[in-house]
């Protein structure tokens, strides 16, 4: 029993909590690219329960604009769960 329980919690842990920041490149309907600190990009698929936060209140995904700055926290390669993000 405790073998089985061990299993079944690996997938999860394998699931790390990410963070993603960066200055927004291109937002789409299913997804944001960010431009990162280092200058890599990360595209981020997104769901329709996707919180996105701007500049302190609720706001739609079609409100980000490209040069936003934005923190995108997802688990592994889920669709995000929040974004939080400043205006230019």
């Amino acid at each position: 029993m405790v073998a089985l329980l061990l299993a079944a919690a690996a997938p999860a842990q394998a699931r790390s909590r990410v963070v993603d920041r960066g200055v927004v490149i291109r937002v789409r309907p299913f997804a944001i690219v960010l431009q990162e600190l280092d200058g890599t990009r990360a595209r981020i698929t997104i769901s329709p329960g996707t919180v996105v936060i701007l500049d302190g209140r609720p706001a739609t995904l079609r409100e980000l604009r490209r040069g936003d700055v934005a923190f995108v926290l997802h688990f592994g390669d889920r669709p995000a769960l929040r974004i939080r993000a400043f205006s230019r």
